[in-house]
């Protein structure tokens, strides 16, 4: 593919063929970002659930211009652009299980690759050769040993806008190996979104959305082994869940209802939880109307909280709900800020 950006080029079917790997970060009605500041205690008040935190999150904003991986303290503050070098835009991060480095994924050029940034020197290296048919690698999640990568590869050629395979693959950070476990040609690019590792690494989470046509074409979260077997489906299609990530103790799963990536607007999403087997299935947010919403949940390290991303009409923010349920704790207040991931310190 010359000179075409794999997931840019059909961002306008992402609803349609489910192949693009990141929603849009601009509210519909939202003008120029500015950077939130840190979230303000009034006078006498207790002070911020997470004052003097030094653990970083990382998220994804369009605030420079164009969109790139930011860190920011969970009490909001010492906001900045990391990984600039290398180069274009850079979406979907995930911390190693150290929390010394970074994987995420790339736009821009003819094809589109991930990159691990090493945030003690301060640079990024490119993993995983991409040559013919490789298109791009998308949506990156580290396991939990830190040894390998598990990520989304598209396929060529293109075929009506769409490439000929958008499988799940795992590739290995010493060797640059990869391995493909699924695969999706009929219909094309079905395929699974963000992957994310059980605890003991032996299955991954991960949501999809049927293409059009197909019956209780809704999306749902699946659970899958390591090597591409047992794969099945956790929630129930009226649910219309996607966003799964794992509890660090493997006990639970958390997803949000009609994901950001397929439901832009006006959609009702609040957060569950359920035990990988199905059981146990709990509401964690009561969100009752479309101007407030919860989405894109990641477990805290530690099992306690669960961040997620608030959107509203003319901001996308970060937000921690107590991993029970509970009263949310604001991080940003304004502004855009989406993907986030808490970063594991010792």
């Amino acid at each position: 593919m010359k000179n075409r950006a794999l997931f840019g080029a059909i961002a306008a079917l992402l609803v349609m063929s489910g192949c693009a790997g990141s929603d849009s970060n601009r509210p519909q009605d939202a003008g120029t970002t500015q950077a939130a500041s840190p979230p303000a205690a009034a006078s006498g008040a207790a002070p911020h659930a997470f004052a003097g935190e030094k653990a970083w999150i990382a998220y994804q904003t369009d605030r420079s211009g164009s969109e790139g991986v930011w860190l920011v303290h969970p009490d909001g503050t010492e906001d900045h652009q990391i990984a600039q070098d290398a180069g274009g835009a850079q979406l979907l991060p995930d911390w190693s299980p150290d929390g010394s480095r970074l994987v995420f994924t790339t736009r821009g050029g003819s094809t589109e690759p991930l990159y691990e940034h090493d945030l003690a020197q301060q640079t990024s290296r490119r993993l995983f050769a991409c040559t013919d048919p490789c298109l791009g690698d998308d949506e990156p999640a580290y396991a939990p040993d830190g040894k390998k990568v598990a990520f989304i590869r598209a396929l060529g050629p293109f075929s009506q806008d769409l490439p000929k395979d958008c499988g799940l693959w795992i590739g290995d950070l010493t060797t640059g190996q990869v391995r493909q476990i699924t695969s999706n040609t009929k219909p094309r690019c079905d395929r699974e979104y963000m992957p994310r590792w059980a605890p003991d690494g032996s299955r991954l989470t991960y949501w999809r959305q049927p293409p059009e046509g197909v019956e209780s074409a809704v999306t749902a979260v699946f659970i899958i082994n390591a090597d591409g077997k047992k794969d099945r489906r956790l929630t129930k299609p009226n649910l219309v869940a996607g966003e799964p990530d794992w509890s660090p103790d493997g006990k639970w799963i958390v997803f949000a209802t009609h994901p950001l990536n397929q439901f832009q607007c006006c959609e009702q999403s609040n957060l569950y939880r359920i035990h990988p087997d199905g059981s146990g299935l709990q509401q964690l947010t009561t969100f009752e109307g479309t101007d407030l919403r919860a989405t894109q949940p990641r477990y805290t390290p530690d099992g306690k909280w669960i961040l997620f991303t608030s959107v509203q009409p003319s901001s996308r923010t970060l937000s921690a709900l107590p991993a029970d349920g509970g009263q949310p704790v604001a991080i940003t207040t304004s502004g855009i800020y989406t993907h986030g991931t808490w970063q594991p310190t010792s």
